[in-house]
């Protein structure tokens, strides 16, 4: 879904702030992250449905190697420094996932002409279709789990998690955004709707859109 499309400046986009700050009214501060959640899967997978496999399964591949270090913490202890090397173990494995899932879809194609080019083989190239943002979610889950296996980052609830990586206002443009940056303001329980804010927020958009539109 395109930013400056109708579907998302007249369905989307208000559907999306009319949902967010009515469940938080209420006090639904955990229902409302799911709400967005999902609005940013919609928003994800509106062009290609596929591509929700895919992220849905980065996200719970990543969180659960936090788990796994989350379990390791509470089973060792803050102070034990025994469980080092199977934190080192998890932190390969985040590498492996984050990193073999971009070098696949990014640059296998790449990566065999070049083989090919080199060795005079023949092999054949796959063309497959680049999911769209999958640079920008895959560093941002990288870089936690990073933080998470050094002891820099505390586990999230996997509702806070999965809005952190879906949030669809940086979801396939970017920029990269850390989890110590977003997640605490998930956390938080003031989500009021706020008149001033709403208008500078919507002033940049109006802004942003015209540049996009014109320019």
């Amino acid at each position: 879904m395109l930013f400056n499309s109708y579907i998302f400046v007249f369905l989307f986009l208000p559907i999306a702030l009319l949902g967010w700050y009515g469940l938080n009214k209420i006090g639904q501060r955990k229902v409302a992250l799911v709400f967005l959640t999902g609005m940013s899967l919609w928003f994800y997978g509106y062009f290609n449905a596929t591509y929700l496999l895919l992220i849905i399964g980065s996200i719970i591949g990543n969180y659960l190697l936090s788990l796994i270090l989350q379990r390791l913490t509470a089973y060792y202890g803050k102070r034990d420094r025994s469980d080092v090397p199977v934190r080192y173990t998890v932190l390969i494995c985040g590498l492996l996932l984050n990193l073999g899932l971009l070098f696949y879809f990014k640059y296998y194609d790449f990566f065999i002409e070049n083989v090919n080019a080199i060795f005079k083989a023949d092999h054949t190239l796959r063309h497959i279709l680049l999911p769209l943002g999958i640079s920008f979610f895959t560093f941002q889950q990288l870089s936690y789990i990073v933080d998470r296996s050094l002891g820099r980052s505390e586990h999230y609830g996997l509702t806070e998690y999965a809005a952190f990586v879906t949030i669809f206002p940086q979801l396939i443009a970017g920029p990269i955004v850390l989890h110590s940056e977003l997640i605490p303001q998930f956390m938080s329980d003031e989500h009021r709707f706020n008149a001033d804010g709403f208008y500078d927020g919507m002033v940049t958009f109006v802004l942003g859109l015209s540049k996009k539109v014109l320019l």
